[in-house]
């Protein structure tokens, strides 16, 4: 297995956890649209890529992902655009037939199937709903998974308003309620940041209330040390398990990313300093380089600056700096700054969104938070709270 802390990890270098797996195929196969939950960096896209690379037979799977798009036709139109190059749907006469009054939206026709060019005054959510409702039940289930797909519904709230983002919800929901249409097609839905605490605070849980869960938790502490172990079968050195139990130990939430990050630091420590062997001081330095590396993890903050402004912004942030000064906060501490920064109605779901982004969590005491990793803790502490 190599290491791999950047892109989706595929093929030899995922890291198979059957009960997820499972528990997917169990959802796909019982007709269910799912919603991924987990917090950033745990694996959820290569999840959906492992599920698209290996398909059980009649399912057919499509992977979008929609980050940059801000407006609901434009993210209609790229569903539409990813469904016309299926099998069912390049094989289907009648589908094809039945595009040909739209031939001046058309942008080309080939091998790879039909796509739409851009058009504002061609509704691509009624064009996608009539190509689901006749794909050919012969072909099986067709699976489209949408990535970073909150992303996009927060695009649409910032650039088109709240209204619009409810209305792109609605749409979305009336797909997966049609009978004709979930049938033969279903939608997995996931992204790095909360859907459920975004619909939350624009108060619109019925659009969503038809998804199932998958919850992705981070690795138990089995399947973190035999991740360590595949990924020592490609670098030039061994560890013991006492080394073992010290690199988890110094991570403690166990997930992947931060895994393959403390791996690829020794490897290059190894390498770079021409070592014998691996000590616990070499650890140690291993980690102070990770945290100098700002690239790692500067997205954790440029999270809240994009999607907070003002005074949720600075609540968030003055509450992770606190955490990450003394280690703990009570929630009536936390009550006491949301009044300061003017936010009491709003700071329940601000304190959820980091829960479910990965930031903190309060596991051992309900009314107590910490960070959910020493090195997220101590990373924020030195590039942002000082």
């Amino acid at each position: 297995m190599d290491i791999n802390t950047g892109a989706p990890a595929r093929g030899e270098n995922f890291y198979f956890r059957k009960n997820i797996i499972s528990k997917a195929w169990d959802l796909i196969e019982s007709g269910n649209h799912i919603l991924i939950a987990a917090p950033r960096r745990v694996g959820k896209t290569s999840v959906m890529y492992y599920l698209k690379d290996n398909p059980k037979k009649n399912f057919d799977f499509l992977f979008l992902d929609t980050e940059s798009i801000n407006n609901e036709n434009e993210f209609f139109r790229r569903v539409v655009n990813k469904v016309l190059k299926t099998p069912a749907i390049k094989s289907s006469q009648k589908i094809l037939t039945s595009l040909q009054k739209h031939m001046p939206s058309i942008k080309k026709i080939g091998k790879d199937g039909v796509e739409f060019g851009v058009k504002d005054d061609l509704d691509y959510f009624e064009v996608l709903k009539k190509i689901l409702k006749s794909i050919d039940t012969e072909y099986g289930k067709t699976i489209i998974m949408l990535d970073e797909f909150p992303q996009t519904l927060e695009n649409i709230n910032a650039d088109e308003g709240e209204q619009a983002g409810k209305h792109f919800l609605h749409s979305n929901r009336e797909l997966r309620q049609d009978d004709e249409v979930s049938s033969h097609v279903q939608f997995i839905y996931t992204g790095s940041i909360g859907l459920e605490n975004i619909v939350g605070k624009m108060n619109a849980p019925k659009t969503i209330n038809d998804l199932s869960r998958l919850v992705i938790p981070p690795l138990k502490p089995a399947e973190a040390k035999d991740l360590v172990i595949r990924l020592l079968q490609n670098v030039p050195f061994d560890l013991s398990d006492p080394l073992i139990e010290y690199i988890l130990e110094k991570i403690e939430w166990l997930i992947p990313f931060y895994i393959q990050l403390a791996i690829e630091g020794l490897k290059d420590l190894y390498r770079d300093e021409d070592l014998e062997n691996i000590t616990e001081s070499y650890i140690d330095r291993t980690f102070e380089d990770m945290l100098a590396q700002r690239n790692h993890f500067e997205h954790w903050h440029s999270r809240l600056r994009t999607t907070l402004k003002g005074d949720e912004y600075n609540f968030s942030k003055q509450l992770l700096n606190i955490i990450s000064e003394n280690g703990t906060i009570q929630s009536a501490e936390i009550y006491n700054i949301a009044v300061k920064y003017k936010v009491e109605d709003t700071f329940k779901d601000l304190v959820g969104a980091l829960v479910y982004d990965g930031y903190i969590n309060n596991s051992d005491d309900k009314k107590m938070y910490r960070f959910n990793s020493p090195i997220l803790r101590m990373w924020w502490r030195q590039n942002v709270a000082s």
